[in-house]
Protein backbone atom coordinates (compact mmCIF):
# COMPACT_ATOMS: atom_id res chain seq x y z
CA UNK A 1 0.00 0.00 0.00
CA UNK A 2 1.28 3.64 -0.84
CA UNK A 3 4.46 1.73 -2.38
CA UNK A 4 5.09 4.09 -4.88
CA UNK A 5 4.79 7.00 -2.66
CA UNK A 6 7.03 5.37 0.37
CA UNK A 7 9.92 4.54 -2.75
CA UNK A 8 9.71 8.20 -4.02
CA UNK A 9 9.74 10.06 -1.20
CA UNK A 10 12.47 7.40 0.46
CA UNK A 11 14.66 8.11 -2.23
CA UNK A 12 14.37 12.09 -2.11
CA UNK A 13 14.98 12.04 1.55
CA UNK A 14 18.21 10.03 0.82
CA UNK A 15 19.53 11.86 -1.54
CA UNK A 16 19.16 15.56 0.03
CA UNK A 17 20.61 14.22 3.47
CA UNK A 18 23.55 12.60 1.90
CA UNK A 19 24.36 16.07 -0.06
CA UNK A 20 23.81 18.00 2.80
CA UNK A 21 26.25 15.80 5.18
CA UNK A 22 28.80 15.71 2.56
CA UNK A 23 28.58 19.73 1.97
CA UNK A 24 28.69 19.96 5.89
CA UNK A 25 32.10 17.55 6.26
CA UNK A 26 33.40 19.67 3.09
CA UNK A 27 32.66 23.32 4.98
CA UNK A 28 34.06 21.70 8.56
CA UNK A 29 37.59 20.37 7.45
CA UNK A 30 40.38 22.03 9.44
CA UNK A 31 41.63 24.78 8.27
CA UNK A 32 45.08 23.59 8.93
CA UNK A 33 44.46 20.47 6.35
CA UNK A 34 43.52 23.05 3.85
CA UNK A 35 46.84 24.85 4.25
CA UNK A 36 48.73 22.18 4.27
CA UNK A 37 47.06 21.12 1.18
CA UNK A 38 47.97 24.40 0.01
CA UNK A 39 51.71 24.18 1.06
CA UNK A 40 52.23 20.80 -0.49
CA UNK A 41 50.69 21.89 -3.94
CA UNK A 42 53.21 24.99 -3.92
CA UNK A 43 56.34 22.36 -3.57
CA UNK A 44 55.05 20.41 -6.25
CA UNK A 45 55.00 23.39 -8.37
CA UNK A 46 58.08 24.35 -8.01
CA UNK A 47 60.74 21.53 -9.07
CA UNK A 48 62.99 23.86 -11.50
CA UNK A 49 63.47 26.27 -7.99
CA UNK A 50 64.95 23.47 -6.13
CA UNK A 51 66.70 21.35 -9.01
CA UNK A 52 69.11 24.46 -9.41
CA UNK A 53 69.84 24.64 -5.31
CA UNK A 54 70.98 21.10 -5.87
CA UNK A 55 73.02 22.05 -8.57
CA UNK A 56 74.52 24.88 -6.65
CA UNK A 57 75.01 22.84 -3.43
CA UNK A 58 77.16 20.70 -5.75
CA UNK A 59 79.50 23.31 -7.70
CA UNK A 60 83.48 23.88 -7.05
CA UNK A 61 84.65 26.51 -5.14
CA UNK A 62 84.90 29.12 -8.23
CA UNK A 63 88.28 31.04 -8.68
CA UNK A 64 88.57 34.54 -6.99
CA UNK A 65 88.10 36.47 -10.04
CA UNK A 66 84.92 34.35 -10.46
CA UNK A 67 83.20 35.82 -7.35
CA UNK A 68 83.04 39.00 -8.48
CA UNK A 69 80.47 37.94 -11.34
CA UNK A 70 76.75 38.71 -9.99
CA UNK A 71 75.10 35.72 -9.66
CA UNK A 72 71.51 35.49 -9.24
CA UNK A 73 69.69 34.90 -6.26
CA UNK A 74 66.80 32.75 -5.36
CA UNK A 75 64.29 34.44 -4.48
CA UNK A 76 62.79 34.10 -0.69
CA UNK A 77 60.41 32.09 0.43
CA UNK A 78 57.32 33.62 1.37
CA UNK A 79 56.86 34.55 5.01
CA UNK A 80 53.13 33.90 4.86
CA UNK A 81 54.02 30.16 5.54
CA UNK A 82 55.93 31.02 8.66
CA UNK A 83 53.31 32.82 10.11
CA UNK A 84 50.64 30.27 9.46
CA UNK A 85 53.26 28.28 11.30
CA UNK A 86 53.05 30.65 14.03
CA UNK A 87 49.96 31.58 14.65
CA UNK A 88 47.80 28.38 13.49
CA UNK A 89 45.25 28.83 10.40
CA UNK A 90 43.40 31.67 9.62
CA UNK A 91 39.46 31.50 10.79
CA UNK A 92 37.42 31.96 7.55
CA UNK A 93 34.21 34.29 8.26
CA UNK A 94 32.05 30.75 6.77
CA UNK A 95 34.00 28.98 9.66
CA UNK A 96 33.12 31.67 12.42
CA UNK A 97 29.36 31.29 11.32
CA UNK A 98 29.56 27.33 11.72
CA UNK A 99 31.20 28.06 15.03
CA UNK A 100 27.94 30.17 16.31
CA UNK A 101 25.77 27.13 14.92
CA UNK A 102 28.37 24.21 16.65
CA UNK A 103 27.37 20.56 14.23
CA UNK A 104 24.87 21.98 12.43
CA UNK A 105 24.28 22.82 8.63
CA UNK A 106 22.14 24.96 6.75
CA UNK A 107 19.98 23.49 3.66
CA UNK A 108 20.92 25.11 1.02
CA UNK A 109 18.28 25.78 -1.84
CA UNK A 110 21.31 25.14 -4.67
CA UNK A 111 21.27 22.03 -2.88
CA UNK A 112 17.95 21.27 -2.11
CA UNK A 113 16.19 22.46 -5.97
CA UNK A 114 17.32 19.81 -8.06
CA UNK A 115 16.57 16.93 -5.23
CA UNK A 116 12.61 19.13 -5.47
CA UNK A 117 12.04 19.22 -9.14
CA UNK A 118 13.02 15.15 -8.92
CA UNK A 119 10.22 14.42 -6.20
CA UNK A 120 8.20 16.04 -8.18
CA UNK A 121 8.48 14.21 -11.12
CA UNK A 122 8.16 11.66 -8.88
CA UNK A 123 4.82 12.55 -7.34
CA UNK A 124 3.46 12.40 -11.25
CA UNK A 125 4.08 9.02 -11.42
CA UNK A 126 2.57 7.93 -8.87
CA UNK A 127 -0.80 9.50 -9.76
CA UNK A 128 -0.61 12.84 -7.79
CA UNK A 129 -2.00 15.52 -9.63
CA UNK A 130 -0.04 17.91 -11.50
CA UNK A 131 -1.18 20.97 -9.53
CA UNK A 132 -1.13 18.86 -5.88
CA UNK A 133 2.59 17.86 -6.78
CA UNK A 134 3.14 21.38 -7.42
CA UNK A 135 1.89 22.80 -4.51
CA UNK A 136 3.34 19.99 -2.02
CA UNK A 137 7.37 20.48 -3.54
CA UNK A 138 6.77 24.46 -2.80
CA UNK A 139 5.57 23.82 0.36
CA UNK A 140 8.75 21.23 0.88
CA UNK A 141 11.00 24.25 -0.27
CA UNK A 142 9.58 26.55 2.20
CA UNK A 143 9.66 24.02 4.92
CA UNK A 144 13.56 22.94 3.98
CA UNK A 145 15.25 25.69 2.70
CA UNK A 146 16.95 27.77 4.94
CA UNK A 147 16.78 25.15 7.78
CA UNK A 148 19.80 24.30 9.96
CA UNK A 149 19.83 20.89 10.81
CA UNK A 150 21.95 19.09 13.17
CA UNK A 151 24.58 17.16 10.99
CA UNK A 152 24.05 14.04 12.28
CA UNK A 153 20.06 14.67 12.08
CA UNK A 154 19.73 15.66 8.63
CA UNK A 155 17.65 12.58 7.44
CA UNK A 156 15.53 12.57 10.28
CA UNK A 157 15.03 16.52 10.18
CA UNK A 158 14.05 16.01 6.34
CA UNK A 159 11.75 12.94 6.73
CA UNK A 160 10.50 15.05 9.60
CA UNK A 161 9.96 17.84 7.63
CA UNK A 162 8.19 15.62 4.60
CA UNK A 163 5.84 14.34 7.36
CA UNK A 164 4.47 17.18 8.73
CA UNK A 165 3.73 18.74 4.87
CA UNK A 166 1.57 15.22 4.33
CA UNK A 167 0.07 15.90 7.73
CA UNK A 168 -1.56 19.37 6.83
CA UNK A 169 -2.77 18.23 3.28
CA UNK A 170 -4.11 15.15 4.80
CA UNK A 171 -5.71 16.45 7.21
CA UNK A 172 -7.51 19.50 5.69
CA UNK A 173 -10.51 18.24 5.24
CA UNK A 174 -12.75 16.65 8.60
CA UNK A 175 -14.94 13.86 7.24
CA UNK A 176 -18.29 12.61 8.96
CA UNK A 177 -18.57 9.76 11.46
CA UNK A 178 -21.33 7.42 9.29
CA UNK A 179 -21.59 5.28 12.93
CA UNK A 180 -21.94 8.74 14.77
CA UNK A 181 -24.45 9.92 12.27
CA UNK A 182 -26.58 7.26 12.27
CA UNK A 183 -26.64 6.58 15.85
CA UNK A 184 -27.58 10.43 16.49
CA UNK A 185 -30.70 10.41 13.85
CA UNK A 186 -31.96 7.18 15.54
CA UNK A 187 -31.70 8.94 19.33
CA UNK A 188 -33.42 11.53 17.74
CA UNK A 189 -36.77 9.67 16.10
CA UNK A 190 -36.35 11.54 13.10
CA UNK A 191 -36.60 8.71 10.39
CA UNK A 192 -34.54 6.20 8.94
CA UNK A 193 -31.20 7.82 8.06
CA UNK A 194 -30.04 7.69 4.22
CA UNK A 195 -27.10 6.80 2.50
CA UNK A 196 -26.71 7.27 -1.44
CA UNK A 197 -23.42 5.77 -2.93
CA UNK A 198 -22.80 6.95 -6.17
CA UNK A 199 -19.16 6.34 -8.52
CA UNK A 200 -18.30 4.86 -11.71
CA UNK A 201 -19.06 1.03 -12.94
CA UNK A 202 -16.20 -1.35 -11.30
CA UNK A 203 -15.56 0.68 -8.28
CA UNK A 204 -16.53 -1.81 -5.63
CA UNK A 205 -19.53 0.10 -5.34
CA UNK A 206 -22.11 -2.72 -3.94
CA UNK A 207 -19.44 -4.59 -1.93
CA UNK A 208 -18.85 -1.59 -0.38
CA UNK A 209 -22.74 -1.01 0.67
CA UNK A 210 -22.37 -4.43 1.92
CA UNK A 211 -19.27 -3.39 3.92
CA UNK A 212 -21.57 -0.41 5.59
CA UNK A 213 -24.38 -2.48 6.53
CA UNK A 214 -22.15 -5.09 8.17
CA UNK A 215 -20.41 -2.17 10.13
CA UNK A 216 -24.04 -0.75 10.89
CA UNK A 217 -25.63 -4.06 11.97
CA UNK A 218 -22.90 -5.05 14.30
CA UNK A 219 -23.19 -1.16 16.07
CA UNK A 220 -27.26 -1.79 16.34
CA UNK A 221 -28.04 0.36 13.46
CA UNK A 222 -31.02 -1.98 11.70
CA UNK A 223 -30.94 -1.58 8.17
CA UNK A 224 -32.11 -1.93 4.24
CA UNK A 225 -30.47 -1.96 0.90
CA UNK A 226 -32.01 -0.55 -1.56
CA UNK A 227 -31.01 -2.21 -4.93
CA UNK A 228 -31.36 1.34 -7.32
CA UNK A 229 -28.91 -0.33 -9.73
CA UNK A 230 -31.39 -0.99 -12.78
CA UNK A 231 -29.56 -0.38 -15.52
CA UNK A 232 -25.93 -3.06 -14.68
CA UNK A 233 -26.92 -6.72 -15.55
CA UNK A 234 -26.71 -8.66 -12.43
CA UNK A 235 -26.89 -5.88 -10.18
CA UNK A 236 -30.21 -6.33 -8.66
CA UNK A 237 -29.11 -10.04 -7.92
CA UNK A 238 -25.54 -9.18 -6.29
CA UNK A 239 -27.34 -6.92 -3.70
CA UNK A 240 -29.75 -9.41 -2.92
CA UNK A 241 -27.16 -11.73 -2.23
CA UNK A 242 -25.11 -9.75 -0.23
CA UNK A 243 -28.63 -8.80 1.88
CA UNK A 244 -29.01 -12.58 2.10
CA UNK A 245 -25.47 -12.78 3.89
CA UNK A 246 -25.59 -10.26 6.04
CA UNK A 247 -29.26 -10.91 7.02
CA UNK A 248 -30.83 -7.63 6.49
CA UNK A 249 -33.39 -7.01 4.01
CA UNK A 250 -33.42 -5.15 0.04
CA UNK A 251 -35.69 -3.43 -1.85
CA UNK A 252 -35.84 -4.69 -5.18
CA UNK A 253 -37.59 -3.55 -8.85
CA UNK A 254 -36.81 -4.66 -12.51
CA UNK A 255 -34.15 -3.56 -14.97
CA UNK A 256 -35.12 -0.69 -16.41
CA UNK A 257 -36.96 1.10 -13.52
CA UNK A 258 -36.62 4.25 -12.07
CA UNK A 259 -34.10 3.77 -9.73
CA UNK A 260 -35.36 7.16 -7.83
CA UNK A 261 -39.32 5.16 -7.23
CA UNK A 262 -37.30 2.08 -5.78
CA UNK A 263 -35.10 4.52 -3.30
CA UNK A 264 -38.33 6.23 -2.32
CA UNK A 265 -40.44 2.21 -1.64
CA UNK A 266 -37.00 1.26 0.67
CA UNK A 267 -37.27 4.97 2.70
CA UNK A 268 -41.24 4.21 2.83
CA UNK A 269 -40.35 0.09 4.14
CA UNK A 270 -37.84 1.40 6.46
CA UNK A 271 -40.21 3.50 8.16
CA UNK A 272 -43.07 1.21 8.25
CA UNK A 273 -40.82 -1.42 9.81
CA UNK A 274 -38.80 0.92 12.17
CA UNK A 275 -35.64 0.40 10.75
CA UNK A 276 -32.55 3.12 11.21
CA UNK A 277 -31.21 3.55 7.87
CA UNK A 278 -31.41 3.12 3.74
CA UNK A 279 -28.59 2.18 1.90
CA UNK A 280 -29.47 3.27 -1.85
CA UNK A 281 -27.03 1.61 -4.35
CA UNK A 282 -27.56 3.93 -7.83
CA UNK A 283 -25.90 3.24 -11.40
CA UNK A 284 -22.34 2.95 -12.20
CA UNK A 285 -21.91 6.12 -14.17
CA UNK A 286 -18.97 8.40 -15.91
CA UNK A 287 -19.19 11.99 -14.92
CA UNK A 288 -19.32 12.36 -19.12
CA UNK A 289 -22.65 10.68 -19.42
CA UNK A 290 -25.41 13.23 -18.93
CA UNK A 291 -28.56 11.53 -19.04
CA UNK A 292 -27.60 9.28 -15.65
CA UNK A 293 -26.20 12.16 -13.89
CA UNK A 294 -29.32 13.57 -14.25
CA UNK A 295 -30.79 10.17 -13.29
CA UNK A 296 -28.84 11.02 -10.17
CA UNK A 297 -30.06 14.42 -9.68
CA UNK A 298 -33.11 13.07 -9.26
CA UNK A 299 -32.75 10.54 -6.78
CA UNK A 300 -31.13 13.23 -4.65
CA UNK A 301 -34.27 15.42 -5.05
CA UNK A 302 -36.60 12.77 -4.63
CA UNK A 303 -35.09 10.94 -1.71
CA UNK A 304 -32.86 13.73 0.28
CA UNK A 305 -30.38 11.52 1.21
CA UNK A 306 -28.60 12.67 4.19
CA UNK A 307 -25.01 11.56 3.11
CA UNK A 308 -23.92 11.13 -0.77
CA UNK A 309 -20.97 9.09 -0.75
CA UNK A 310 -18.71 8.89 -3.48
CA UNK A 311 -16.79 5.18 -4.17
CA UNK A 312 -14.08 5.09 -6.03
CA UNK A 313 -11.22 3.10 -6.77
CA UNK A 314 -7.99 3.96 -5.09
CA UNK A 315 -6.21 2.85 -8.68
CA UNK A 316 -7.72 4.85 -10.98
CA UNK A 317 -4.98 7.25 -12.15
CA UNK A 318 -5.43 10.97 -12.56
CA UNK A 319 -9.32 10.42 -13.99
CA UNK A 320 -10.31 9.67 -9.95
CA UNK A 321 -10.09 13.34 -9.13
CA UNK A 322 -11.99 14.80 -11.86
CA UNK A 323 -14.74 12.08 -11.08
CA UNK A 324 -14.97 13.50 -7.52
CA UNK A 325 -15.33 16.78 -8.50
CA UNK A 326 -18.15 16.63 -11.89
CA UNK A 327 -20.10 14.02 -9.09
CA UNK A 328 -19.52 16.85 -6.38
CA UNK A 329 -20.92 19.08 -8.37
CA UNK A 330 -24.06 16.66 -9.82
CA UNK A 331 -24.41 15.93 -6.19
CA UNK A 332 -22.51 17.87 -3.37
CA UNK A 333 -20.72 14.79 -1.66
CA UNK A 334 -20.24 14.30 1.76
CA UNK A 335 -17.35 11.72 1.40
CA UNK A 336 -15.18 9.40 -0.37
CA UNK A 337 -14.38 5.51 -0.04
CA UNK A 338 -11.44 4.24 -2.05
CA UNK A 339 -11.39 0.78 -2.55
CA UNK A 340 -8.84 -1.76 -3.36
CA UNK A 341 -6.58 0.31 -1.67
CA UNK A 342 -4.51 -3.17 -0.93
CA UNK A 343 -3.85 -3.11 -4.40
CA UNK A 344 -2.69 -0.01 -4.94
CA UNK A 345 0.91 0.26 -6.02
CA UNK A 346 1.45 4.30 -6.40
CA UNK A 347 -0.88 5.87 -3.40
CA UNK A 348 -1.12 9.54 -5.01
CA UNK A 349 -5.18 9.80 -5.69
CA UNK A 350 -5.39 10.13 -2.07
CA UNK A 351 -3.52 13.01 -1.86
CA UNK A 352 -4.32 14.74 -4.92
CA UNK A 353 -8.76 14.21 -3.46
CA UNK A 354 -7.92 15.35 -0.21
CA UNK A 355 -5.75 18.82 -1.51
CA UNK A 356 -7.54 19.30 -4.66
CA UNK A 357 -11.47 19.08 -3.53
CA UNK A 358 -13.51 19.98 -0.39
CA UNK A 359 -14.34 16.14 -0.02
CA UNK A 360 -12.80 14.54 2.80
CA UNK A 361 -12.16 10.74 2.35
CA UNK A 362 -14.04 8.23 4.79
CA UNK A 363 -12.77 4.91 4.61
CA UNK A 364 -10.43 2.84 3.04
CA UNK A 365 -11.72 -0.46 1.06
CA UNK A 366 -8.78 -3.34 1.96
CA UNK A 367 -10.13 -6.25 0.32
CA UNK A 368 -13.33 -8.13 0.03
CA UNK A 369 -14.38 -9.44 3.55
CA UNK A 370 -16.94 -7.50 5.12
CA UNK A 371 -14.80 -6.57 7.31
CA UNK A 372 -12.21 -5.14 5.05
CA UNK A 373 -13.08 -1.56 5.73
CA UNK A 374 -11.04 0.72 7.23
CA UNK A 375 -12.02 4.66 8.72
CA UNK A 376 -9.34 6.93 6.77
CA UNK A 377 -6.53 7.91 9.62
CA UNK A 378 -4.38 10.86 8.16
CA UNK A 379 -1.65 9.35 10.96
CA UNK A 380 -1.79 5.71 8.56
CA UNK A 381 -1.10 7.34 5.77
CA UNK A 382 1.70 9.39 6.29
CA UNK A 383 3.34 6.26 8.30
CA UNK A 384 2.96 4.54 5.29
CA UNK A 385 4.17 6.83 2.97
CA UNK A 386 6.86 8.27 5.52
CA UNK A 387 7.80 5.97 7.75
CA UNK A 388 9.28 7.66 11.16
Amino acid sequence: MFEGLKKKFSDFVDGLSKKEKKESELQQQPEAEKAEEKREESQRIEPEEKLQETEEEKKPESAPHEEKRAEPKPEPKPKVEKKEKQKGPDVTLGTKIKGVFLGKVRISERDADPFLEQLRVALLETDVNYDVAERLTLKLHDNLVGKEVGTRDIQKEVRNEIRSSLMQTLTKNSGVDILQRAKEKKQKSEGPFKILFLGPNGAGKTTTIAKIAHMLKTSGISCVISASDTFRAAAIEQSAIHAKRLGVDVIKGTYGADPASIAFDAVAYAKAHGLDAVLIDSAGRQETNKSLIEELKKMVRVNKPDLCIFIGEGIAGNSLLEQVKQFDQAAKLDGVILTKLDVDAKGGNTLSILSDTTVPVLYFGMGEKYTDLMPYSPQFVVDNIVPN
